[in-house]
């Protein structure tokens, strides 16, 4: 990678990212080292912002110019406390704890070849709390949370994820709004507890496994 790639990405990034902790994030880590080596080269490709890259043999890892878009969306300021449902990689784990901190961050992996490979990438960043388990579920024993991210469709309104956000929390999160459709929805609660809820895109993610995701 030369520094003129990763500076065409940063210039690109610039054009649809609004929080600037985000792009100071986003320099500080290299994306190489979340991804299988033969995918290096294109870590960094203008080319290939919005291709989804293969990490494990049932998943790949979000685009990168929609995976942090859906960061930016988030919001986020230090010491904000994040639970992510999909650690993948560990590439967006790590963006976010560039930003809150790495003890903020609570991640949730439901494969175990993933679980294994992120948990792997994330060594160097101490305190993050990396659990595998059933994300649809959340994680009661760290919420409330400010932010929850989900980086897989779910089937309807996630009230178990919500019910563990704080008041003025935000979701980012995929819902499928048919069999063929999926939207990103950003989803505010109210201080009465009442959700706000934004359709941001329509996209396309694998579907939310777990007791409260596709469970089929």
């Amino acid at each position: 990678m030369s520094t003129s790639e990763k500076e065409a990405i940063l210039k690109y990034l610039s054009t649809i990212v609004v929080n600037s902790d985000v792009l100071e994030a986003f320099m500080k880590l290299d994306r190489r080292k979340f991804l299988p080596a033969k995918y290096s080269d294109i870590a960094y490709s203008l080319k290939h912002i919005d291709q989804p890259i293969q990490i494990t043999k049932n998943y790949n890892t979000t685009a990168l110019g929609l995976g942090v878009k859906m960061v930016d969306l988030l919001e986020l300021k230090k010491s904000d406390k994040v639970l992510e449902i999909g650690t993948g990689s560990g590439y967006y784990t790590a963006l976010m704890a560039e930003i809150v901190g790495a003890e903020n961050v609570y991640t949730i992996e439901f494969d175990e070849e993933a679980y294994n490979l992120a948990k792997n990438n994330l060594k160097e960043y101490h305190g993050i709390h990396l659990i595998f388990g059933d994300g649809s579920l959340g994680y009661i024993s760290g919420s409330p949370y400010d932010k929850i991210i989900v980086w897989a469709s779910s089937p309807t309104f996630p009230y178990a994820l919500y019910q563990q956000m704080k008041e003025k929390g935000i979701m980012i999160v995929p819902i499928s709004d048919n069999e063929k459709r999926q939207g990103l929805y950003r989803i505010y609660k109210g201080e009465t507890g009442s959700p706000v809820i934004t359709k941001v895109m329509d996209v396309y993610f694998t579907r939310l496994r777990g007791l409260c995701g596709f469970w089929y």
